[in-house]
């Protein structure tokens, strides 16, 4: 019989992200269920083969509902279907390490997406953040780690013993993201989108939130659209719920930095590859990453990108090579960084190939798939019971 593991995210839209290592994972022989809050994506989950438990989940801070998850959780991981319970932050850090442990599955394991805090926390939040990291930590019998700092900085400060620490990275569906699959892409997207063939297209791929440097985005935009005519810019988005307090709407920032005739602005959409082969540069001014997923994909598509240095980002971003980093929060750095690429086109072409041949070489998700693999299967051989 197939080992049964239960991937706890905050929402299906996160695990729907997740899909193609999950759908890998059930090819390498391990059964998957997703146990998981409920934001409308469940049916197309389903539709890839896994199985999705709906359970009450709120991605922020909500004690009535928090209990209710953690109940929840306790009593779907403690009906003896599951070997493995696997969870994945930012939610899953406080609830599904502690659900896992008193259900008494086999092995606990947790990825680490990004941890809540880096170099640039200060004060209550940073104690805040690490706390919960460490919480998680105790409760986990294994972390796995997407980036390579998180990971070096958890064995430095002793999180659990080495043995217990993965570095598994982040991956592409390199099965998806292949310029050589989408031949005309980029002119049909375009002609679909309105875009000229002669103007640039300056792109973001996120979560619709403050943290990942939205507005940052969009005060870009005002500085470079003032001198530069022939610049479009692209956001696609991933929309938070009401529960999400650093929600931002896009329409409302085009309007406030007025650029909303040189912007475009899209949500919820499935044909990424697609809309990449659209773009001309790849944006990302977050404030805070585990492995970035959009500039590992943009990657693969040949695209040049620009990010802010932090943790995360400056591990895809081989600073002048594949992409230029900026300060942190840095507006104008930001737009200096981007006018440098928009006025030099071989540049970009050269930085996009690099990029593509970085990516391949380091983030696939086959690699990241085995890392995985190997991990659960560690667990099981040992059969850990709590």
């Amino acid at each position: 019989m197939k080992p049964r593991v239960a991937h706890v995210f905050p929402t299906d839209r996160v695990a729907f992200l997740m899909r193609a290592r999950l759908m890998r994972l059930q090819e390498q022989g391990f059964a998957i269920s997703v146990v998981c809050g409920d934001r409308g994506y469940g049916e197309r989950l389903r539709e890839c083969g896994l199985e999705v438990v709906p359970i009450p989940f709120a991605r922020e801070i909500a004690p009535w509902t928090d209990v209710r998850c953690l109940l929840a959780l306790r009593r779907e991981l403690g009906s003896g279907r599951y070997q493995i319970a696997h969870s994945h932050n930012p939610k899953g850090t406080l609830l599904g390490p502690v659900a896992g442990r008193l259900a008494r599955v086999e092995a606990v394991v947790h990825t680490v997406h990004g941890f809540l805090f880096n170099e640039n926390s200060r004060g209550l939040h940073r104690l805040a953040a690490e706390g919960a990291e460490r919480w998680c930590a105790r409760w986990c019998d294994d972390l796995l780690f997407q980036s390579e700092e998180d990971y070096d900085y958890a064995r430095a400060h002793r999180y659990k013993a080495p043995e217990r620490l993965h570095l598994i990275g982040n991956g592409v569906d390199e099965r998806r993201f292949d310029l050589a699959l989408h031949a005309g892409a980029r002119e049909a997207k375009r002609a679909e989108l309105g875009l000229g063939a002669d103007e640039l297209v300056v792109g973001m791929v996120t979560r619709l939130v403050r943290e990942k440097g939205c507005i940052d985005f969009f005060q870009m935009a005002a500085r470079i659209a003032a001198r530069w005519p022939k610049v479009r810019f692209l956001m696609v988005g991933i929309p938070e719920g009401a529960d999400q307090s650093d929600g931002v709407d896009p329409a409302q920032l085009m309007r406030e930095y007025n650029v909303a005739d040189r912007c475009i602005a899209l949500e919820h959409r499935t044909d990424m590859p697609e809309l990449y082969a659209a773009m001309d540069i790849l944006t990302l001014p977050s404030y805070r990453e585990g492995i970035p997923r959009s500039l590992i994909e943009g990657g693969a598509m040949g695209l040049p990108v620009v990010a802010s240095d932090i943790r995360g980002c400056r591990e895809v971003v081989a600073a002048g090579e594949t992409g230029l980093l900026f300060p942190l929060k840095d507006v104008g750095a930001f737009a200096t960084a981007i006018e440098r690429l928009l006025g030099a086109g071989d540049l970009r072409r050269e930085m996009g190939a690099q990029g593509c041949r970085r990516v391949m070489a380091h983030y696939t998700e086959a690699r990241t798939t085995e890392r995985v693999v190997n991990c659960y299967r560690r667990c099981l051989e040992q059969g850990r019971r709590h």
